[in-house]
């Protein structure tokens, strides 16, 4: 017999399913049809965890009416599943009162869990807080260094509060400067913190995975955002199988600066793509969806650039750049050596766009320093515009 992770929860479930048989309502065939759903998404909860689904992942597929469900899930998930997984299970799932769940909405739970794909990130996969206690996280504890990190964060945030977009990107890209330079000092350090202790488990491997829960509309665009922030900072990022939940690969203080610019860039992009010039001319049209998708893609395209840019611009400046530079370059190549054979099937997306005013409106919302397209930069087989 397969240990799980909290056999008490198992006693939990015996207990509900006792009281709900002493108070009678366990015998009517819709009662019987019910309490079958739950031991059907149960089941289905509990393979999902075995191919790598957190709880996180599945209350953003599902919603926060699988919680309850969730919980009955915990006693069924056996302990062999990856470590970064099962403490993912102990930290995201709590104790939650039984909702009054409707045979219709668990029929849609159902559908929503039934044959989720496997995850292949699982082996590495973190978050935002384990990315405090990784080994290569020790070098951004120096004050000097937690200084240049807080205000990168506050730059971020100052461009969010902006209505003015070539102030909004200028910060941005003043934050990815500062990013690189603080790459770029401290590459050889966390380099050494990452392998010190010599690998063999999740917390020595100096790769991580982090897992963005993206929201409809515009998923495909919005990842297309996130993949060019990633690969300005070092990472790659992979889309899961049409599940609105993209992974980003990278060594921890570079996924961790990915995450957060592109959240700040996609909230100001919501902002702009609803507010510049032609927005309410594309919608008196009734041009609106051709529109945001010819902004998002410009917007997309002229970030990537500007986020190459303010990389470039540092190169060289100080004594020992060039070293730092091709320690960068290695680990974008380790970073693409781990996706290549962690994930096996994997195809390129395609994107067009043909109204010229949303195109003009993405590209100006990007542009604050009106930099030209460089030809050495090219493009992404994702982003085949």
């Amino acid at each position: 017999m397969t240990s799980s992770l909290f056999p008490a929860f198992a006693r939990a479930f015996a207990e509900a399913d006792a009281l709900d048989r002493d108070n009678g309502v366990g015998d009517s065939p819709g009662t019987r049809y019910h309490r079958h759903l739950i031991t059907m998404i149960v089941d289905r909860i509990a393979t999902a965890a075995c191919r790598g689904w957190a709880p996180a992942d599945l209350r953003h597929l599902c919603g926060a009416g699988i919680d309850h469900l969730l919980f009955l899930a915990h006693h069924r998930i056996p302990a062999t599943v990856a470590a970064p997984v099962r403490r993912a299970w102990q930290e995201q799932c709590r104790p939650t009162p039984r909702p009054d769940y409707r045979s219709a909405q668990l029929e849609k739970i159902l559908d929503q869990v039934d044959l989720l794909p496997e995850l292949a990130d699982a082996a590495i996969l973190t978050d935002l807080d384990h990315l405090e206690g990784h080994p290569g996280a020790a070098v951004e504890a120096d004050p000097e260094q937690q200084r240049i990190l807080t205000r990168i964060t506050a730059l971020l945030r100052k461009a969010e509060s902006t209505t003015f977009e070539a102030e909004a990107e200028s910060l941005v890209a003043k934050a990815q400067q500062l990013r690189q330079r603080h790459r770029l000092d401290t590459v050889d350090t966390a380099d050494a913190a990452d392998t010190a202790d010599g690998g063999g488990s999740f917390d020595d491997h100096p790769l991580v995975a982090l897992r963005v829960h993206l929201v409809a509309p515009w998923v495909r665009h919005q990842f297309l955002l996130l993949h060019r922030v990633a690969g300005a900072n070092s990472c790659s990022t992979i889309l899961m199988g049409g599940q609105e939940i993209a992974s980003v690969i990278g060594h921890p203080q570079d996924v961790r600066h990915t995450v957060e610019l592109f959240h700040s860039l996609n909230r100001q992009r919501d902002y702009f793509m609803r507010t510049s010039p032609g927005a309410a001319e594309a919608a008196r049209a009734g041009d609106t969806t051709a529109y945001r998708r010819a902004f998002l893609l410009s917007y997309a395209a002229r970030i990537g650039n500007l986020l190459e840019e303010a990389n470039t611009g540092l190169s060289d400046t100080r004594p020992g750049d060039d070293r730092a530079l091709v320690l960068l370059d290695d680990r974008r190549a380790e970073v693409d050596d781990y996706l290549h054979s962690a994930f096996h099937r994997t195809r390129s997306m395609s994107f067009a766009a043909r109204h010229s005013g949303g195109w003009r409106d993405g590209y100006a919302a990007a542009d604050s320093s009106r930099l030209t397209h460089d030809p050495a930069v090219g493009w992404d087989a994702t982003d085949q515009l």
